[in-house]
């Protein structure tokens, strides 16, 4: 079988039953994308006043002894303007005097938690998962194929063909062709992004960072919020400390004894990348442990960063989860013009073998 009617039967067939699994992704997110979006517009009645280092060590130190479950503090930005706590399946929000406004529970949000799982692993569990990994690596793949088969005709297409004329499947097929060029890129990013989200072990060694011991970093008092904060905020004094958070206890563990905190900044507020500045140190110590920003990473680290981001929106604008939300809402609609079409060829193709040459004369 020659190279190109190989890659348009892999385009078609594999694409196909593929289009299934990627209609529930791809439909789900829109869902999530759009729950997101409304979630960031809400600002809980609050408006944004900047915080002293002196106002968010209290703060920190206030809510995590409160709420000793939680795994992070986020303190009011622009672009949220109130303070933050959340822990796995929990998320609370306070106004400025620590007052609670807002109480979520993923465990009662029974539609959203269905459609996360189905979106996550067609809440079928592990097996789910490791399908729905894989099912979006070959739907990255037949993206690809799709850009080369269309740069091998490019010229006969037209802007105009995005948007179908008629019902007919040439019509469809056209604006299956135009508009999947539009999002291939993005798609694609879409596609194994969440493949790497599964198989975590292939980049997350990327991020780990080796601290350089000849490098002296400051020591501050030990078990004082405030005064290993105003050492951290000292570092860089420039960025906006934004957040504080420690390692996440599994069910059933034992507390640590001693914990890492991670201190997390912002260094430009209109970047994509949020948050993505930490240092880190010892509570019980005050030992500052390491001390990294995003711009020193090496492009493996760089690149690994964004993995999530890019597919979760996690801790970019609202400009992004607005992008990838439509990219998937396309997405829908490409696939299904490609059902219906297919669908077309396919049982014109059965009644053509199936009539016998009286009917056909």
């Amino acid at each position: 079988m020659k190279l190109v009617p190989a890659l348009k039967w892999f385009h078609n067939w594999v694409g196909f039953f593929i289009s299934i699994t990627m209609l529930v992704v791809l439909s789900t997110g829109v869902y999530l994308g759009t729950m997101d979006m409304l979630k960031r517009a809400d600002n809980k009645g609050q408006q944004y006043v900047a915080l002293s280092t002196e106002r968010k060590a209290e703060i920190t130190e206030t809510i995590f002894e409160r709420y000793p479950e939680m795994s992070s503090v986020r303190f009011p930005t622009e672009y949220t303007p109130y303070i933050h706590a959340s822990a796995r399946g929990k998320t609370i929000a306070f106004d400025q005097q620590l007052n609670e406004i807002d109480t979520r529970l993923f465990s009662e949000m029974p539609m959203y938690s269905t459609i996360f799982w189905l979106h996550r692993n067609f809440l079928m569990g592990d097996f789910g998962k490791y399908l729905n990994a894989w099912a979006s690596l070959i739907g990255g793949i037949v993206t690809v194929i799709g850009i080369y088969l269309w740069w091998r005709v490019r010229k006969g297409f037209r802007l105009k063909q995005s948007i179908p004329t008629d019902t007919k499947s040439s019509s469809l097929l056209k604006s299956h062709i135009q508009l999947g060029l539009f999002i291939s890129i993005p798609l694609f990013i879409l596609c194994l992004s969440g493949f790497l989200i599964t198989y975590k072990g292939l980049w997350l060694g990327a991020l780990k960072h080796s601290p350089d011991p000849q490098i002296q970093l400051p020591q501050s008092q030990a078990s004082s919020w405030h005064d290993q904060l105003a050492t951290a905020q000292a570092m860089w004094p420039e960025s906006n400390l934004v957040a504080v958070s420690k390692p996440r206890q599994r069910k059933g563990a034992k507390p640590a004894t001693t914990l890492d905190y991670s201190i997390r900044f912002d260094e430009h507020s209109d970047v994509w990348l949020r948050q993505a500045d930490s240092i880190t140190i010892s509570y019980e110590t005050g030992t500052m442990i390491s001390v990294l920003k995003h711009s020193d990473r090496p492009l493996s680290g760089k690149i690994a960063s964004f993995v999530r981001p890019l597919h979760d929106a996690l801790n970019m604008p609202f400009s992004y989860v607005l992008f990838i939300t439509s990219v998937s809402a396309l997405g829908c609609i490409i696939l299904l013009f490609t059902a219906l079409t297919f669908y077309r060829r396919a049982l014109a193709g059965k009644l053509t073998k199936t009539q016998t040459p009286k009917q056909l004369a």
